[in-house]
């Protein structure tokens, strides 16, 4: 996504950068549902899928990994395991909406099957990982978490700049 469309804000820990993102994430699938235009549509659809790739890229290495060692390897930690096979349908759906044609009824079953994985990952995660993180890291450590999160989605948008052009 363009800066000016990603979210920006930096809430206090990272629960809350999570949740902000993951609002900007269902919007935009919904907003993507909405576009006539198919050349807009593609346009959207990899900006989408670019800043979806930087954020579940992020969130990996610096809220499941973490996550995954603080409670180490208990039987929640296959909770983790989960979210990256999610984010890994998701990708893959993004690749066969990237190569379907918008506006086809299978465009459209793709996009609306996609959004429903989107936001069932995303009320899991705030239901399941939030609380374990709340658990496990303390405000200061929140706090720290959702700095590391913002630099290291803008390494990650920073190395995508090439293949994004």
């Amino acid at each position: 996504m363009s800066t000016s469309k990603t979210p920006l804000a930096r809430p206090d820990d990272i629960g809350g950068q999570l949740r902000e993102e993951h609002a900007f994430y269902l919007a935009e699938l919904e907003a993507l549902g909405d576009e006539r235009d198919a050349q807009r549509c593609k346009a959207r659809l990899r900006e989408l899928r670019r800043a979806w790739a930087i954020h579940a890229l992020a969130e990996e290495s610096v809220v499941y990994r973490p996550l995954e060692i603080a409670e180490a390897a208990s039987a929640l930690s296959i909770h983790a395991d989960e979210r990256f096979i999610e984010h890994e349908l998701v990708e893959n759906l993004f690749d066969k909406l990237a190569r379907g044609r918008p506006g086809t009824l299978e465009w459209q079953a793709r996009l609306n099957v996609t959004r429903r994985l989107v936001a069932r990952h995303i009320e899991d995660e705030e239901r399941d990982v939030f609380a374990r993180l709340e658990r496990q890291f303390d405000a200061h450590a929140l706090a720290r978490m959702s700095g590391e999160f913002v630099r290291e989605r803008e390494r990650l948008a920073h190395l995508e700049e090439p293949k994004a052009a």
